[in-house]
């Protein structure tokens, strides 16, 4: 290893003074420290003796990696791993060695490998069932008779016995297996011994304080009479957490007698305090309406255990901020005062049903400031194939404010206050391994709004009415990166349509689409992608929002080191005022770069994207900073 210093040594060692022979001392130990400190890389990872598995098969099962940083520890491990993987694909007789060869700060590391013969799956045969025959409890087993024996694929056959046994009320079933090696054939003797069914005789419960207990009752799974089951049992223990009320569930069973064949269920649980106060931090996801991307400090209080029924009701102050980096300060584009109450219970289903009334004052940067006060109803109900649908019945007033009321009757904007009554439906499926960073997954999104509107002109009192159906449809999808494993590759579609019956008229501003900015298309500002109005001087432009949107994200994100992400993305999109302007080409596109610093909050996203065709009063990009990754 060869490190070049530029300081000529002999010129310091020339001078007398006690400085220049401090300073002398100070780089010398420099030098030494950096010597002793530098990082040595593995050049090469080399296997000898391997017959069954290529080099490159072995490659991706160990943690050491060619071109990274040497560690010891690390080396110990990968041998561990080799010869577990030998031994899981039925080389018992499997030996590892491991040598290092190192070239000044290079090292090449040889697995020395000596597989022995491998092994072959005999038969199975299973003994003392009685509650299903031989052949079905074979079916457990992923694996043949006459193929290449795998401990893994025996060790899960053998925990899928014990789990039907589990989950069919045979919660003392013992099991054991045996193996019997002839030459290289392996046979399999598993021995059963089912033992008492358990019936469930009673269910108590411990800890009951505030909450009734018909509210733990009907989020059981497993009731009196039943036979045990454990998949039940979880099931149930997990919708008694559900509920929010509880800090711990326990439940424990109990035999009866020596025969073991009658338990009780003793569900033990910690209540949570029924009033509550709370503040968090986080981000206003709203992509396609005014608002943007916000930084939103939440402030809310309330009871969750009205009178032991599990209904609850609280209130929540939620004020959201947004960095504007042309006039380079903070701004305040919505407050949202809301009041909701919960019943948890709908049709005598988990399907909860959500009263909520909220006013919002929503003072968005490039369009008109208005006031915004909703009543709803929502009921949701979320099905175990991870399907949530839901349905909304709701009544709003917007209010644009006399000072920026928009003079635009050509372009269909109400210029006053409107009157909705909309019954919205949604379907939702979430498959995503993380909501916060997915890496794996999808979500699909439909969603549809039918409403009536009335719209009153602030200047002349004129009431005109409309009819409509706002849809919008949204599928993102998270994967690896095909040439590099923990890059993630992620990808969105997004189509929104507002319908009218009958002839063309004014539609709500709060029901309209925008985009452009931090979470939809880059490059551009908040929600300035799109139709817009220009003072006279055109230097300040008002989004008035469209009826037919279209918005296309693809980005790749890598993890460069600690909690650093480096992003790279393309963004398509924009908003046309009515359907019949749509143009294919006027589809804007946008690419640029970022980096994300993933933190318990979530990630912290600074991203500059780059207008591909910017107009001739337009900037050729714009930089966003936002909490969680655009999509």
């Amino acid at each position: 290893m060869q490190n070049n210093y530029p300081i000529n040594l002999k010129l310091m060692l020339a001078g007398g003074t006690v400085f220049n022979r401090l300073l002398f001392s100070f780089i010398l130990i420099l030098i030494s420290i950096n010597y002793l400190t530098a990082s040595i890389k593995v050049d090469k990872i080399v296997f000898e003796g391997n017959i069954s598995f290529e080099n490159s098969q072995l490659k991706k099962i160990i943690k050491s990696q060619e071109k990274e940083e040497f560690d010891n520890k690390i080396l110990r491990i990968d041998k561990i791993i080799l010869q577990n993987f030998y031994l899981g694909q039925g080389f018992l007789k499997v030996w590892v060695e491991s040598e290092l060869l190192r070239r000044g700060d290079k090292i090449t590391i040889i697995f020395k490998l000596s597989e022995g013969i491998r092994f072959v799956l005999g038969e199975i045969s299973i003994s003392g069932a009685a509650i299903l025959p031989e052949e079905e409890f074979r079916k457990f087993f992923d694996l043949k008779n006459g193929d290449f024996f795998k401990s893994k694929k025996i060790e899960d056959g053998t925990n899928k016995i014990e789990e039907f046994y589990y989950n069919h009320g045979k919660p003392y079933v013992e099991i054991s297996d045996k193996q019997i090696i002839e030459d290289s054939l392996i046979n399999i003797q598993i021995y059963l011994k089912e033992n008492e069914t358990v019936y469930i005789h009673d269910i108590d419960y411990i800890g009951l304080k505030h909450v009734k207990s018909f509210i733990i009752g009907r989020e059981l799974e497993i009731f009196k009479k039943d036979i045990y089951s454990r998949q039940k049992i979880e099931k149930s223990q997990r919708n008694i957490y559900g509920t929010g009320l509880f800090n711990f569930v326990g439940i424990e069973l109990k035999a009866l007698d020596s025969t073991r064949s009658s338990a009780n269920l003793l569900i033990t649980v910690v209540e949570k305090d029924s009033r509550w106060i709370g503040a968090r931090f986080g981000i206003g996801y709203e992509q396609e309406i005014v608002y943007g991307g916000t930084f939103d400090f939440t402030l809310e209080f309330g009871h969750r255990n009205l009178f032991g029924t599990a209904r609850s009701i609280y209130i929540s102050l939620i004020p959201s901020f947004s960095y504007d980096f042309e006039d380079k300060k903070f701004r305040n584009p919505k407050n949202q005062y809301s009041f909701t109450y919960i019943e948890p219970w709908i049709g005598y289903t988990r399907t909860p049903g959500i009263f909520r009334i909220s006013f919002i004052q929503a003072r968005p940067l490039y369009s008109a400031n208005y006031d915004y006060l909703t009543t709803s109803f929502l009921v949701q109900h979320q099905f175990e194939n991870l399907w949530e649908i839901s349905g909304k019945l709701a009544y709003d007033q917007v209010k644009i404010l006399e000072e920026d009321t928009l003079d635009q009757a050509t372009l269909s904007l109400t210029q006053g206050q409107d009157y909705i009554y909309a019954l919205t439906g949604r379907l939702v499926k979430d498959k995503r391994d993380n909501y916060l960073n997915p890496k794996n997954g999808s979500i699909t999104d439909l969603h549809a709004r039918i409403a009536y509107s009335k719209s009153r002109n602030a200047e002349t009192g004129e009431t005109t009415k409309n009819r409509f159906i706002r849809a919008t449809f949204e599928w993102n999808r998270y994967q690896s990166f095909r040439f590099q494993k923990n890059w993630v590759l992620a990808s969105r579609v997004k189509l929104g349509n507002i319908f009218e019956f009958g002839r063309r008229s004014q539609i709500p501003i709060s029901e309209r689409f925008f985009l452009g900015g931090a979470s939809t298309v880059r490059g551009y500002k908040e929600q300035l992608l799109g139709p817009s109005i220009y003072d006279e001087t055109r230097q300040y432009p008002r989004a008035i929002g469209g009826k037919l949107m279209f918005l296309a994200n693809i980005e790749l994100r890598i993890p460069m080191f600690w909690i650093i992400w480096g992003e790279t993305f393309f963004d398509a999109g924009n908003v046309w005022l009515e359907n019949k302007n749509f143009r294919i080409n006027e589809i804007k596109t946008t690419s640029g770069i970022g980096l994300a610093l993933l933190t318990p909050l979530g990630p912290i996203r600074f991203d500059y994207g780059l207008k591909h065709r910017p107009t001739d009063n337009e900037s050729a990009g714009e930089f966003h900073i936002s909490i969680a990754f655009a999509f």
